[in-house]
């Protein structure tokens, strides 16, 4: 009788077990066919959005060998550590037209230099495209900073950080005088071959931080003793690979990563501290200088009313000030050393609007439309953000890249990645002529 009770309990145990089992299959089995049908469903209504428009597929298919396009994929790996990837951008997409459809580990997105879908984005349809995933990989450094918002509050950040540049314009260029004197030193005491992108790199930190943290870091004069410049260094050129890995940006998040950062804005921390803490310290002259040096901070705050919001945006801003200008310094240097007649000209140009003067100031600057040339022939050349990537918030539609001839609209569905390239588009012949790979200010 025992073992014929305990063979029987066994036997409910197993029937137990196997209900729960059969019922686990049948909920996962549910939920996926759910699922199907739900997306389905919701392609569908997409597919019918789009015929309202004339939508039609785009042509163009950027061709891959390996499964999921891992060639592809190994490829973008190896330009950025070799620091080739505009080369890369080239090669993988140069004669396959303006639009192009990608598919890159499973997902399909676009890529476009059609200055008509590229407006749709960053102008006429912007609440259309948000950052996606990109947000979350540049969070632990940017944090809620304008260069890491979408909607409303990109908009107030916007309208925040104008007002405040407005009023940094109507200062006199004395503030960059020490700095470009420092510039001009390290130039001179390198000895040899001078490699100019480091140098204007810690220059445009150190003025940057001038202006808006009312004290530089001076990385110039310091130059082996300054963590600062290394941990933004190191944290800036992390971000941008965690922003390459899209969904999967947490699987690199290095331990040095995270020091940087930390020690990023612990030093952001103390500016905006001392200068919260300036308002009431020094009477009369004193504290109306006091005021002036940190006012970028403190107009900041009484908008923001939170220390983290605030610093956060000055990263944003220090990102920006640095990264920006220092590559359209070298890229400017880099091309008038290879087109010496075009330095002429601009040499020319720059003795007669200054003459015998030392002090260059504002109105000089206004007075150099072949500097403003210079530069923007430059900008064309090689924008400071090359290629840029934005997902579609909601389903919409580009005006161009559809059909055999790339001239009806596009259905672009929702949660699609479009990557953009100023880049690529800037040396397009269609827009700039046979010589749009060519320097030519005059153009």
């Amino acid at each position: 009788m025992t073992g014929s009770s305990t063979d029987m309990q066994r036997n409910v145990s197993d029937s137990y077990f196997f209900g729960i089992r059969v019922w686990m299959v049948l909920a996962v089995a549910t939920y996926w066919s759910y699922s199907c049908i739900r997306r389905r469903s919701r392609e569908q209504i997409e597919t019918d959005f789009g015929k309202q428009y004339g939508c039609l597929p785009v042509a163009a298919k950027l061709p891959y060998k390996w499964p999921l396009a891992l060639d592809i994929v190994r490829r973008g790996f190896q330009a950025h550590w070799d620091r080739r990837l505009l080369g890369l951008f080239a090669d993988l997409y140069d004669g396959l037209g303006p639009n192009i459809e990608q598919t890159l580990l499973g997902n399909t997105g676009l890529v476009t230099i059609d200055p008509e879908n590229i407006e749709v984005m960053l102008s006429t349809r912007f609440a259309d495209f948000g950052f996606g995933p990109r947000r979350d990989a540049f969070y632990r450094l940017l944090g809620e900073g304008i260069f890491n918002q979408d909607g409303p509050p990109w908009k107030h950040s916007r309208e925040l950080l104008r007002r405040q540049f407005v009023r940094m314009q109507y200062q006199n260029l004395g503030a960059f005088r020490e700095h470009v004197d420092n510039m001009i030193d390290a130039m001179g005491n390198s000895g040899g071959i001078v490699d100019l992108q480091p140098i204007f790199f810690r220059y445009t930190l150190d003025i940057t931080t001038a202006l808006i943290f009312g004290q530089s870091v001076h990385s110039l004069v310091n130059e082996g003793r300054d963590s600062f410049s290394e941990s933004f260094s190191e944290a800036a050129d992390i971000t941008a690979y965690r922003g390459r890995l899209g969904d999967l940006y947490w699987l690199y998040t290095p331990w040095r990563f995270s020091k940087a950062c930390t020690a990023i804005k612990r030093y952001v921390d103390d500016y905006v501290w001392n200068a919260r803490g300036s308002l009431g310290e020094a009477p009369g002259l004193a504290n109306e200088s006091l005021a002036q040096r940190y006012a970028f901070i403190n107009d900041l705050y009484d908008e923001l009313k939170d220390p983290i919001r605030v610093r956060d945006q000055l990263v944003n801003v220090l990102l920006a000030g640095r990264d920006t200008t220092a590559c359209l310094m070298s890229w400017t240097f880099r091309l008038l050393v290879r087109y010496p007649a075009i330095l002429m000209k601009l040499r020319k140009e720059i003795e007669m609007v200054l003459g015998d003067e030392l002090s260059v100031t504002r109105t000089h600057v206004r007075n150099m439309p072949y500097l403003h040339c210079v530069l923007k022939e430059t900008l064309r050349l090689y924008p400071p953000v090359p290629a840029n990537l934005r997902f579609a918030t909601k389903t919409t539609v580009f005006p161009r890249g559809g059909g055999s001839d790339g001239r009806s609209p596009v259905l672009v569905r929702q949660g699609t990645g479009i990557t953009y390239s100023p880049y690529l588009m800037h040396r397009r012949i269609e827009l700039y002529g046979p010589d749009a790979n060519l320097f030519r200010p005059e153009r």
